[in-house]
């Protein structure tokens, strides 16, 4: 026993380090790109831990750029739009594939799953076309449209209702409740871990999104937060403290929501058996 134990200890304890290398690996190039956006353009590509007078007027620039404001707008309005049309059509489908049987259901999820194996930068040409037949460039709508309805989320939700004991929707079924009904009174309310999950997940890849909006939106004062970085020039090309500055400006939001997000997220991830 007393060996049993210690082997164990031990193992708790590499497993502990192991951990916190990973979490230093993970966590210093956010702590190096707040490092260098207090830095002048001279200092930018010194040691990191190299002594230095930190300055303000990098994020002065940042916030007073004419445009920010539009861009940081811009972004809000497309991830809301986004998320709750995302989860107004995700919601209805994910129940209709876990709890309803219908001819064909896991063909269509298998057409489904296999969408998710075509690199999104193989339709790069086909949408910019599509969408200028259909005059949407240059607007958020180029970037909400496709984000609509992923296969990643309609998954994640689909195990999650799976995880619901049949039961409640058995009983509901025998109280009169139709499957609209079942799924606002029972299965959404049940599903905030998983909705939570969703709602982290969407937001933060439709607002790191750098290369759509790149390519699909030319005015600058349409353009999103991400690939709006890059109109922060010096004479010499790009002013990396300042870019620096404005991304650090941009993770902000991200932060706030992934702390109050962080438990339900954890329990969405865990519970819907969908891991990577």
């Amino acid at each position: 026993m007393p060996g049993k134990t210690l082997d164990r200890n031990i193992g708790k304890g590499a497993f502990t380090v192991v951990m916190w290398i990973l979490a230093v690996l993970m966590v210093m190039p956010f702590v190096m790109m707040v490092v260098i956006s207090f830095r002048t353009q001279g200092e930018a590509y010194e040691p990191i831990f190299a002594p230095f007078t930190p300055i303000l007027r990098n994020y002065e620039q940042v916030l007073g750029h004419a445009n920010f404001l539009d861009w940081y707008g811009n972004t809000f309005k497309t991830v809301i739009i986004t998320i709750i049309i995302r989860l107004a059509v995700t919601l209805p489908a994910a129940y209709a594939f876990s709890r309803i049987q219908f001819r064909g259901s896991r063909l269509i999820m298998a057409v489904l799953m296999a969408t998710l194996m075509v690199p999104g930068e193989t339709t790069m040409v086909p949408r910019y076309l599509y969408f200028s037949n259909i005059h949407l460039l240059d607007s958020i709508w180029v970037i909400i449209l496709p984000e609509i309805s992923e296969v990643f989320y309609l998954m994640l939700l689909s195990e999650f209702f799976r995880s619901i004991p049949e039961d409640l929707s058995e009983a509901a079924k025998i109280d009169g409740l139709g499957h609209l009904k079942i799924l606002l009174t029972i299965f959404i309310p049940l599903s905030g871990p998983a909705i939570a999950t969703t709602v982290l997940f969407s937001f933060i890849n439709i607002w790191n999104n750098f290369l759509d909006p790149y390519l699909f939106i030319s005015s600058i004062d349409h353009q999103l937060i991400t690939p709006a970085l890059r109109f922060f020039q010096g004479r010499g090309g790009a002013d990396v403290p300042v870019q620096l500055a404005g991304a650090s400006v941009a993770t902000i939001p991200i932060i706030i929501l992934f702390i109050f997000t962080q438990k339900y997220f954890v329990a969405g991830v865990s519970s819907s058996g969908i891991k990577g």
